[in-house]
């Protein structure tokens, strides 16, 4: 077997390429062959701040078609405000159907974002009615 010399330049590059990767070692043998390859151990990363996630939001629908109450018939303030925080089951509007009230309640913790029906008006079934921003 005729036995040939590798170029300078080649074994320059082959050395960058094993500095780049991160190859500490690298062992050849021959009569059957070995190849023993020995990585350095990967320093740990710094952990970067992510971005902070969009807020959540929660749009709530009428539970049934009939008329938003915002406030209880016999009360002058309104059930929530925008801005207003409010807990589970907490009490959000009502929704009229002839002589029946149904309660329409918070399902998370949060903020009132916005309130998307007028109060007094017709609301079909699942119509948003408001929107909840959810706390973190």
């Amino acid at each position: 077997m005729e036995k040939t010399a590798i170029p300078l330049p080649t074994l320059r590059a082959l050395a960058r390429k094993m500095q780049r990767s991160g190859l500490k070692s690298l062992a050849l043998e021959g009569k059957q062959w070995s190849v023993r390859l020995t990585f350095a151990p990967v320093p740990a990363l710094p952990v970067m701040p992510t971005e902070e996630t969009p807020p959540i939001t929660q749009v709530i629908g009428a539970p049934l078609p009939g008329t938003l109450l915002r406030r209880h018939p016999h009360s002058q303030q309104d059930f929530v405000q925008p801005g207003q925080q409010v807990a589970p089951q907490d009490l959000l509007a009502l929704v009229q159907v002839g002589p029946l009230y149904v309660p329409v309640l918070s399902p998370i913790k949060g903020r009132v974002q916005q309130l998307r029906v007028e109060a007094d008006s017709a609301v079909e079934y699942d119509e948003e009615i408001l929107t909840i921003q959810m706390d973190k």
